[in-house]
């Protein structure tokens, strides 16, 4: 498949040192459309899109920033949100920053734990983009759709910080 030639330029910057120290892709041989493509087939197949599981982990996000650092039970998870100082761009170029945040949930039930970034967040929700495998911060959706009980889930309406 030819690669579109915006692609191969967004894909030049997810390299290490362009616009995160170790970039976006990993050791992930696969071009980033075909990343795109393989992780949306496997949601169609749970019957969830990137787009509603980056709302929920949003949600969750946003939960755990009004405790201000500390950990908070929150919708079966404790989550806490480490905040740091700056800006991160979208690889994208669609002129998104997202803050520098780091989110830690660990599920009360079972101890299984996630962490993603507020970046994460928007590539995840806006890009079906969950990083390529060997990245630092690779959600695995198929895990991920489970940890977040997708299945489980009725959506409400959007809110304006979703």
């Amino acid at each position: 498949m030819k690669v579109r030639p915006e692609m191969k330029s967004i894909e030049e910057d997810m390299q290490p040192g362009r616009l995160s120290l170790e970039g976006y892709l990993g050791e992930d041989s696969r071009s980033l459309e075909t990343i795109i493509r393989e992780d949306e087939e496997v949601l169609k197949e749970l019957g969830t899109t990137a787009k509603e599981m980056g709302r929920v982990m949003r949600r969750i996000t946003l939960a755990g920033m009004e405790a201000e650092g500390e950990p908070i039970p929150f919708d079966g998870y404790e989550v806490e949100v480490s905040e740091y100082r700056g800006w991160i761009g979208c690889p994208f170029k669609d002129n998104r920053k997202a803050g520098k945040r780091i989110t830690n949930v660990t599920s009360l039930e079972t101890g299984e734990h996630f962490c993603w970034t507020d970046i994460g967040i928007h590539l995840v929700r806006d890009h079906g983009f969950f990083q390529g495998k060997g990245s630092s911060f690779r959600l695995d959706p198929a895990a991920l759709a489970k940890f977040l009980r997708m299945s489980e889930r009725t959506l409400a309406p959007l809110t304006e910080d979703e």
